[in-house]
């Protein structure tokens, strides 16, 4: 059994990603979001003065609930910096619509079903055995469509997820632009 844990754990190792860099133009993309119809990130920037794209394993995860509920309680902080938040996983539309209701989020949810968005990003996170996910990673976005934050979980730039320290740390980062 010991020798099984140990295979196991080298190819649950996840396959890392090649993310955005700061000063990269945000990759646009449409996709299916909650409340129905679709979100195009264009859209979204060209609308607001900063967009918060935050990229998360899966709905009614215990960290990936935390972490919404937390980007939730912060919109109003958001909202006053210009920002609006926009959370993509690889759920399909039904579950992001379940989740949106169950944790009363008041930011889209949008679907990225074959993870190509994802991959965009250099947010997608394959584990042997488990299948794809999204990374959990966070890119804030001007208004001109450019990568002007990015935190990502793997490699400790971005503050933990179950406490507010990653929304005040991209809030933070909002006041200082």
């Amino acid at each position: 059994l010991a020798g099984s844990a140990a295979a196991l754990a080298v190819l649950a190792r996840p396959a890392p990603a090649r993310a955005l860099d700061i000063g990269a133009t945000a990759p646009d993309f449409t996709l299916p979001a909650t409340g129905g119809g679709s979100v195009a990130l264009a859209d979204v920037v060209k609308s607001s003065k900063y967009t918060v794209l935050y990229f998360y394993n899966q709905d009614f995860s215990q960290g990936c609930s935390i972490e919404a509920e937390r980007f939730n309680q912060a919109l109003g902080d958001f909202k006053a910096k210009g920002a609006t938040v926009v959370g993509v996983s690889m759920d399909p539309m039904e579950k992001h619509e379940e989740f949106c209701t169950a944790k009363g989020l008041g930011f889209k949810l949008l679907s990225d079903g074959d993870g190509s968005v994802s991959a965009a990003y250099g947010a997608d996170l394959k584990i042997p055995i488990l299948g794809k996910f999204s990374d959990r990673q966070t890119f804030l976005i001007d208004d001109k469509g450019v990568v002007v934050g990015h935190w990502l979980e793997r490699d400790g730039s971005m503050a933990n997820v179950k406490t507010p320290a990653h929304t005040t740390q991209i809030i933070d980062a909002i006041g200082k632009l």
